[in-house]
């Protein structure tokens, strides 16, 4: 399989993960590696030429969305030559902060003891890049879609079911015409910025470095609302409800007073 990667000069991979119960699992993880002659060659169709591999991860109490998206960088990692040039990108900002040293982790140090081990055998360059999800980038939603179908265990069925399952008008069922117009009028008025989401996405996660590193101690409620807002903010699309916002905010209060 490593002999596909060595026809070219580096190698380009990206990887993701996906979490059905954030925490609980089960979830999945993928990795889709790309022979090129250039780590910054754009690439904006899916090439022939190359590896993709995914994988399940079982439920555990220990499962989670960051545990899949970790586990994904591993394999990008193994299946690399370590005497070729490799950038990885990946659309969990946690886990390419923690990768460069931004971050540092307290949690899932099983796994990034293994992830040191494996950068420690390279003997060529790694460099790693943030990718926006779910914004367009082949390559990215290809890997959104193999990390999905690990955690279905490749029953594209169930997995199709739990897709159409995550959007609002299946959650909401079918409603009264002018009811529903009246929930689009008022999300529209909520709807954010291009720059207050992004925000928002740095604001939980500085939320999630402080909690990982033990700066701060939250409730197991606040937690979970913190890994579910790092999941919806990947959505470009996504509008965040006043109650979210007013929670986010308090949270980010209260960690600043407490430093």
């Amino acid at each position: 399989m490593r002999s596909a990667l060595r026809r070219k000069a580096g190698v380009v991979a990206y990887t993701d993960g996906a979490c059905i119960k954030n925490p609980g699992g089960p979830a999945g993880w993928s990795a889709i590696l790309v022979p090129v002659e250039r780590l910054d060659q754009p690439l904006t169709e899916i090439p022939a030429e190359r590896i993709e591999a995914h994988g399940h991860i079982p439920p555990s109490a220990t499962t989670t969305n960051n545990r899949a998206e970790i586990a994904a960088l591993l394999a990008a990692l193994s299946l690399a030559p370590p005497d070729r040039p490799l950038k990885i990108w990946s659309d969990s900002q946690y886990t390419v902060k923690v990768a460069m040293g931004d971050y540092k982790a307290r949690m899932n140090p099983d796994l990034w003891q293994l992830f040191r081990w494996l950068v420690n055998h390279r003997t060529a360059p790694l460099s790693f890049g943030w990718v926006r999800g779910h914004a367009g980038q082949v390559l990215n939603e290809r890997a959104d879609e193999l990390a999905g179908l690990g955690a279905w265990q490749d029953d594209r069925a169930a997995y199709e079911q739990w897709l159409r399952s995550q959007q609002p008008e299946a959650r909401s069922g079918v409603r009264n015409i002018e009811a529903r117009r009246g929930e689009l009028e008022a999300a529209d008025a909520l709807r954010p910025s291009a720059a207050e989401l992004e925000h928002m996405r740095d604001q939980v996660q500085e939320l999630l470095r402080l909690l990982e590193s033990g700066r701060i101690a939250l409730k197991d409620n606040e937690r979970q609302f913190l890994y579910n807002m790092a999941q919806r903010l990947r959505y470009p699309d996504f509008v965040p409800t006043a109650g979210q916002r007013n929670w986010l905010k308090g949270l980010t209060a209260r960690a600043r007073r407490t430093l």
